[in-house]
């Protein structure tokens, strides 16, 4: 989609008057080519449904044009599509061309087409069907010259007209038009128009009382009490040119004639030209073949190669190169009827008007003026341009320069006979002296460029510059007086952006944000009382007073209108300037008044606004579901049509894509769409030219797919809202549900008797495994018990082995003193019976040998012993005692042969000789009752 001039100016009814007929300005075309329809190139008939959409007749088939994108329904078996039509009750498309004669409707599955060649009589030739009409709620087409009624089931040949060339609906009656006259249906049979023979009719439209004729050849005929008579207008010469293919009469009774060379054209009741579009000004193409208004009144025009839309209605046009005006627009101004705009190429002015038909240029550059153009100012009479290379007046089309030395930004009046130009540089002052301006000098002590400036009084001036801040200038007589600079310090945001306005014959500044007035008594900058309010926090690079009550502005790169409600008060509009700020140009904005017409600086020439024209925006618009694609599971992808995806079932999808648009026309993009699925999304998506949108793996459930679009002016459409359900897999049933229940429950408890008979086994194995491990840590406690035990006794025999040897040398050393002492005493007492040989000592002596006797009997020294010797041996003396019934003197024997001690000790401890103790041997053998044989020692040993 190419946008080649941005809306239409022109109001089909327009004055007169030489302004209008010389500012020169061309609609709002929107263009279509082939590959972007995806068609052929010639285009025969258009017509829309009631929804909006749009339905071409083309070469390769049935176009449709939705808002946002084209969808091409070729017919199998056809070639050229020449003739469509939308049944009004029905919405079905009917179709005609080249031995095709059929209609497309709409199901549920998408749009199907049914041929109705096969109804035509045989009486009729099936060749060409050029036109399809309702007329009545009846459908007509125009069969290789017979006119027929037809429906989906039938098709009766009307009598009365035959060859007919055209068929057409003017003023509640059907007119078919042929070389052998004009005819016009009554009942079922046209009827002929008497004295119209002769004519190649072409198209017939309302003029007050009577009918206007068309023919191909370019011929105006009225027809009125079956007369016709010529009728003669300032184009015939054009016409005749250029051949007439289509007429149709617009809503406001306008004419639009489409030619076979020369475009089209345009032509109020009066039959005065209104607008001229051919190629090379407005269309990419000169032939048309098809004319049709939609319900936002927009011209669609089928080419011989594509399509063009052009926006009638709108109080919009451009300025651009498709009428001749090249470079970008930086200033406009009018004198006595002559209009000049400034541009970056140069100056310019219009040359004859938009409805002479002509393809040359309509704006011509002065010569002279080349380059960029500043300003364009009226000062007296006179038209001063300031210019880059410096400053020229022109006078009777003739173009002076009166300064060279640097560029220069504008002019305001100093004195009666003094001018003040801004140039690059700082001022400089002009004489006015005969018809150009001349030097007088320049104001010296200010070097900065300056271009924004205005007048407070006759000695204050107030200049703005881009990126320093504001200067308040007094002047004396030629000279700076004093000069202050004004900033970020003394009230403003910043230094930045700041612009010096007159408004309501009071000074404003516009700066980085918001709007500022001057306070002397405070010496600084407040927020403007009225005006700030609307841009506090946005930067305004233009403002313009129009008259009291309108101040235009352009604010943040877009185009605004405030208009004073009362003293003080003022309403802000921008919404109706919304689908023109993307022409705006961003360098040294300006808004320019011209008559009655606003022209606003472009990228490309001007914008032109006729606040007069001003029509009410349709914020009452529709978004419809065009289709939705349906891909289950095994990849199958089935179709629904978005007319009857209402309430709809599904099984469960793998992916549902929903296609939407919307048909609002006032501009033929910036459409935007918004969605939600619910309960799935709860907010609404963000605003996205996407048309479309898909989702995957939904769940079973309820939902319902609401979707709404936004259009240039911000205005939401009405939600379009569309339940489905999508049924649950066979795995999801209420059946399915109960098995898989009772399969729970089952499982359930076959869980849980598998856990029981699992926790019966587990804690058997867990028993048997406990119990085996605890015989094995019985078995590691009772062997680490034997072993402790081992040698816990090995400690104790070891304790033992040392107490029984501490107790056999304790022993040993009672015997060694036993021994020792009853030797001692045998001695003595061998030595004393020596001395009792002696008479003389006997009684003393004998005495002492009594006492030693005495103490060698002593049983206290035995007892010690005794006591010893049966802690080493285990209480041997005790147990013998206990089995045999022995003598004191027999025990002890038992002890020391016990000690296998010798003969010879034993008896000196017995205190008997050896023969003694061999006796005592003997006697306690007896005792024992063991043999000779028997070891007496041994047998004391293992008792």
């Amino acid at each position: 989609m190419i946008f080649l001039v941005i809306p239409c100016f022109f109001a089909i009814s327009q004055t007169n008057d030489n302004s209008d007929q010389k500012l020169i300005s061309l609609p709002l075309i929107t263009s279509f080519s082939p590959s972007e329809y995806n068609g052929g190139i010639q285009n025969w008939d258009i017509d829309q449904d009631t929804s909006g959409y749009m339905y071409v007749a083309n070469n390769y088939g049935l176009l449709e044009f939705d808002g946002s994108s084209w969808n091409n329904y070729p017919i199998a078996g056809a070639t050229k599509t020449r003739s469509v039509l939308i049944e009004r009750s029905s919405n079905k498309i009917y179709v005609g061309g080249q031995k095709q004669l059929g209609l497309f409707e709409r199901t549920e599955s998408g749009i199907t087409y049914k041929n109705l060649v096969p109804l035509i009589p045989d009486s009729i030739i099936k060749d060409e069907i050029w036109d399809i009409i309702e007329f009545n709620q009846s459908i007509y087409a125009n069969i290789y010259g017979v006119i027929s009624k037809v429906n989906e089931n039938s098709i009766q040949p009307l009598i009365g007209v035959t060859s007919a060339e055209f068929l057409t609906e003017v003023d509640s009656s059907l007119f078919a038009g042929s070389i052998n006259g004009l005819f016009k249906l009554e009942g079922d049979t046209f009827k002929y128009l008497n004295n119209s023979v002769g004519y190649n009719f072409r198209g017939v439209s309302v003029y007050k009382d009577r009918f206007l004729l068309f023919t191909y050849e370019g011929e105006i005929l009225s027809y009125t009490n079956e007369r016709i008579t010529s009728v003669k207008t300032q184009f015939d010469a054009f016409l005749s040119e250029s051949k007439i293919n289509k007429v149709l009469m617009l809503k406001n009774g306008n004419i639009v004639l489409g030619t076979q060379n020369n475009g089209l054209l345009i032509i109020n009741e009066d039959l005065q030209p209104i607008l001229h579009l051919t190629k090379n000004k407005g269309l990419n193409h000169r032939t048309v073949i098809a004319l049709y208004e939609d319900n936002f009144n927009n011209l669609w025009v089928g080419l011989n190669n594509g399509i063009c839309v052009v926006e009638l209605s709108s109080p919009f046009s451009l300025i651009n190169e498709n009428v001749g005006l090249e470079g970008t627009g930086y200033a406009a101004a009018s004198l006595n009827e002559d209009i000049y705009l400034g541009t970056s190429s140069g100056l310019f002015e219009p040359r004859g008007n938009i409805t002479e038909m002509k393809e040359t240029n309509r704006y011509e550059l002065i010569k002279g003026s080349e380059g960029l153009v500043n300003n364009v100012e009226v000062i007296e009479n006179a038209i001063l341009l300031s210019h880059h290379e410096g400053a020229f007046i022109l006078n009777n089309r003739e173009i002076n320069q009166f300064y060279n030395e640097t560029g220069v930004w504008g002019f305001s009046k100093l004195t009666d006979t003094q001018l003040l130009g801004g140039t690059y540089e700082g001022f400089t002052i002009f004489d006015k002296k005969g018809t150009i301006p001349a030097l007088k000098g320049n104001l010296h002590g200010l070097g900065e460029s300056s271009r924004v400036f205005e007048f407070d009084n006759d000695s204050t001036l107030w200049m703005t510059h881009g990126y320093k801040g504001a200067y308040k200038i007094k002047l004396q007589a030629d000279s700076i007086y004093s000069m202050e600079h004004y900033g970020a310090e003394d009230g403003f945001p910043s230094d930045l952006l700041i612009s010096v306005y007159r408004i309501d014959d009071e000074l404003i500044f516009t700066a980085e944000t918001g709007i500022y007035s001057y306070n002397p008594e405070s010496d600084r900058f407040e927020p403007h009382p009225f005006l700030n309010k609307w841009f506090e926090k946005r930067h305004v690079s233009k403002i313009k007073q129009i008259n009291k009550n309108q101040i235009f502005y352009i604010a943040g790169g877009q185009l605004g209108l405030l208009k004073k409600e009362s003293i003080g008060v003022y309403k802000s509009e921008e919404q109706q300037f919304r689908k023109i700020n993307e022409y705006i140009s961003d360098d040294l904005e300006n808004i320019s008044v011209i008559n009655k017409d606003i022209l606003v600086g472009a990228k490309e020439g001007f914008i032109r606004y006729n606040p007069e024209l001003d029509r009410s925006i349709k914020d009452s618009f529709e978004t419809y579901l065009k289709r939705v694609e349906i891909t289950n599971q095994e990849n199958e992808t089935n179709t629904v049509t978005g007319t009857f995806f209402q309430s709809t079932t599904m099984d469960s999808p793998k992916v549902i894509r929903f296609e939407y648009s919307t048909p609002y026309f006032d501009g033929l993009s910036n459409i935007k769409f918004a969605y939600r699925l619910v309960p799935y999304e709860k907010e609404w998506s963000e605003w996205t030219e996407t048309n479309w949108k898909e989702y995957t793996n939904l769940p079973a459930g309820e939902y319902q797919f609401e979707i709404k679009s936004l259009n240039i002016y911000e205005n939401e459409s009405r939600v379009g809202v569309y339940p489905f359900t999508i049924n649950p897999q066979w795995y999801e049933s209420n059946i399915a549900y109960t098995l898989y229940f009772a399969f729970i429950v089952f499982a359930f408890f076959s869980v849980l008797y598998s856990r029981e008979k699992k926790h019966k086994t587990e804690k058997q194995i867990l028993s048997q495994t406990k119990e085996e491990e605890i015989r094995s840590k019985d078995r590691e406690i009772h062997e680490f018990s034997e072993k402790t035990n081992q040698q816990i006794q090995e400690l104790k025999n070891e304790r033992l082995k040392q107490e029984i040897t501490h107790k056999n040398s304790q022993l040993a050393s009672v015997t060694m003193h036993l021994l020792s002492k009853n030797e001692f005493v045998m001695s003595l007492r061998k030595k004393l019976n020596e001395a009792l040989s002696n008479k003389d000592n006997t009684d003393s002596l004998n005495r002492i040998v009594k006492s030693i006797d005495k103490n060698i009997d002593d049983d206290e020294t035995w007892d010690t012993f005794a006591q010893y010797f049966d802690q080493v041996h285990g209480n041997f003396l005790q147990k013998i005692k206990q089995e045999v019934h022995l003598t004191p003197q027999e025990t002890k024997l038992c002890a020391y042969l016990k000690m296998n001690m010798s003969t010879k000790d034993i008896a000196n401890l017995m205190n008997i000789t050896i023969r003694g103790v061999e006796l005592a041997r003997y006697r306690l053998r007896k005792k024992l009752g063991i043999t000779r044989e028997t070891n007496l020692v041994e047998y004391l040993d293992d008792f």
